[in-house]
């Protein structure tokens, strides 16, 4: 199969494509379907509450003293531990860590402001308000978390904290130094927040529904609906940042959706558990080894996404929870009629 590596289109292809685009601007700048109307929508701006200013401004040897009067603003990192010994111990050991300070320190000049994150989470959670009008919204948090890469943004009984310190820049050499691959480091810029943390969203709706993917086509739909849940909650950002693609993989997965569609029916993978092959798929990499060096990593998300997103073109009046309330993966698959591009 003829896997098409991204090219450069010639100036009269450029041309006729600009062209074309100034002729049907209004089309151009239509809302795309899953945009919903927040004109009415109204929330008070989501504070971003600073843990780690906090923190790391306090006496290290008086830590249950100067934590007291913020024990209940930070309750969800706390709890109850200032008052315990072993706890206190643990914190004491924190606060005074040379490599967390260190991130401190970075994270302060990165991010000496929370303003433009807190603009675009209230707008974020502006839409997801319009979808979600009883739910409630998250409470906000920053914090260091040690490089916690894997989970960059955590979710617990209606609090979330964003560690910082996984956004620090593509090229922040910490990175480089403790082994994070270059392909996920790209990833770790401040333009991906609002994505990872509608993702956590997304994943704490479906996991209420105690979902559990089974076939490559349960992990596609699984992976496709978080990244719906994303088109409706992030519809300015682009496609590339939600996903987490470069342009070059962008252009790659765009001209080749059809021959990967293509190769997962032709070698009957959709309805296959094998988990070894799944993660070659679905799970995170450089590139899809079944295709080549060129190619995008996780293909089977993107296509899932694709898939879903035909079905909802297909089901206007579904909402969120619906689609999300949808166990049977082969059902949603049916009914978008996808046929790859």
């Amino acid at each position: 199969m003829d896997f098409r590596s991204p090219g450069h289109p010639n100036s009269l292809v450029i041309f006729l494509f600009v062209g074309c685009c100034l002729l049907l601007m209004p089309q151009c700048q239509q809302k795309p379907p899953f945009q919903k109307d927040i004109s009415r929508i109204q929330i008070d701006p989501m504070q971003i509450d600073r843990y780690e200013q906090l923190l790391f401004s306090l006496n290290p040897y008086r830590l249950e003293e100067e934590l007291e009067p913020y024990v209940e603003t930070y309750a969800f990192f706390l709890g109850d531990g200032v008052r315990d010994p072993w706890a206190r111990q643990q914190l004491f050991a924190y606060v005074t860590d040379p490599q967390l300070i260190e991130l401190y320190e970075d994270i302060q000049e990165a991010w000496p402001g929370l303003e433009e994150l807190s603009e675009q989470l209230t707008l974020a959670f502006r839409y997801y308000r319009a979808h979600f009008p009883e739910a409630p919204l998250p409470r906000l948090y920053s914090y260091v978390s040690g490089i916690d890469h894997e989970l960059p943004v955590r979710y617990a009984e209606g609090h979330m904290a964003i560690g910082l310190d996984n956004y620090l820049g593509r090229d922040y050499p910490t990175y480089t130094r403790i082994g994070i691959p270059r392909y996920r480091a790209i990833r770790m810029d401040k333009e991906y927040v609002p994505a990872d943390v509608m993702r956590t969203m997304a994943e704490v709706h479906l996991g209420q529904r105690q979902y559990e993917p089974e076939t490559l086509l349960d992990f596609m739909l699984y992976e496709g609906r978080l990244l719906y849940f994303a088109d409706c909650m992030l519809p300015l950002v682009p496609d590339s940042v939600k996903i987490g693609y470069t342009a070059r993989q962008m252009e790659w997965v765009q001209q080749n959706s059809g021959q990967v569609w293509s190769w997962f029916l032709d070698n009957e993978l959709l309805f296959s558990s094998d988990r070894q092959m799944i993660q070659r798929f679905a799970g995170e990499a450089p590139f899809t080894s079944a295709f080549s060096r060129d190619s995008a990593p996780r293909t089977a998300a993107w296509t899932g996404w694709q898939i879903v997103r035909e079905y909802m073109r297909r089901h206007p009046g579904t909402s969120l929870d619906e689609l999300f309330d949808i166990a049977d993966a082969r059902h949603i698959l049916h009914e978008s009629r996808y046929r790859g591009r």
